[in-house]
């Protein structure tokens, strides 16, 4: 998705049912999303703002966890306890492979339940471009405050997304129809706020991925996307 309103399917919000679930489509893409989106500089970043400010032996949950990489790999590498859940069984296998220091569950974090341990339990939680597609705006907001629960106090939330003001549309990604639902960059930051979280600081940058490349999807389907992240932590 990019900066101006993706390319829309025919009849754009309607028909949704007939869509492919968001599973399928991660299933379809499979690991090669991982070498499609290597290099994003702002990942990087997030990455590195993130590991000096845990507490060793942190408790991480990473939302939307892909195969791992490199996300789940660096917090673990770096002596961390890391969860990753994902709703795509191929990127999870992948992920299982990858990163074998880390712990990874299926399961839609609109269904997700934390262990005992896990509710305040968490130092960080990251969401890196997972709350788009197969989510409405409501969804968004409330799994954000989800997310404010199982942190412990002072803990970490990095977000990204592609900041839209989009509800339920549909749109050709990587040349495959999805529904997607996102908040613009104001509406983004103010969700966190709402949530409870005290911003640090918000980024835009865009980015151009690489899955024509890749093999995932052709090259008109591949255009500059603007990104959103936003670093926030739960006051003590």
């Amino acid at each position: 998705m990019s900066g101006d309103t993706p390319p829309t399917s025919p009849g754009a919000g309607a028909g949704a049912s007939a869509l492919p679930s968001t599973e399928a489509i991660f299933d379809a893409v499979g690991p090669a999303y991982e070498a499609a989106f290597a290099g994003l500089p702002s990942l990087a970043d997030a990455i590195s703002w993130i590991l000096p400010r845990l507490p060793p032996n942190a408790k991480a949950l990473d939302i939307g966890c892909g195969t791992g990489r490199p996300v789940c790999s660096s917090l673990a590498e770096a002596g961390h306890s890391v969860l990753g859940i994902d709703i795509s069984s191929a990127m999870l296998t992948a992920a299982r492979e990858r990163v074998p220091l880390a712990t990874f569950e299926k399961v839609d974090i609109r269904d997700f339940v934390p262990p005992p341990d896990g509710v305040q339990g968490y130092d960080v939680v990251t969401a890196f471009f997972s709350l788009i597609a197969g989510v409405s705006q409501e969804d968004i907001r409330h799994i954000i405050k989800k997310m404010y629960g199982y942190l412990k106090p002072g803990g970490i939330f990095v977000w990204s997304t592609v900041p839209l003001p989009a509800e339920n549309l549909s749109i050709a990604w990587m040349g495959r129809p999805v529904v997607v639902s996102s908040l613009a960059p104001e509406a983004s930051v103010a969700a966190v706020r709402e949530a409870g979280f005290e911003v640090e600081k918000e980024e835009l940058s865009t980015f151009r991925h690489r899955g024509d490349e890749v093999g995932i999807c052709k090259s008109e389907d591949v255009w500059e996307e603007q990104h959103l992240f936003v670093y926030a932590r739960k006051p003590e």
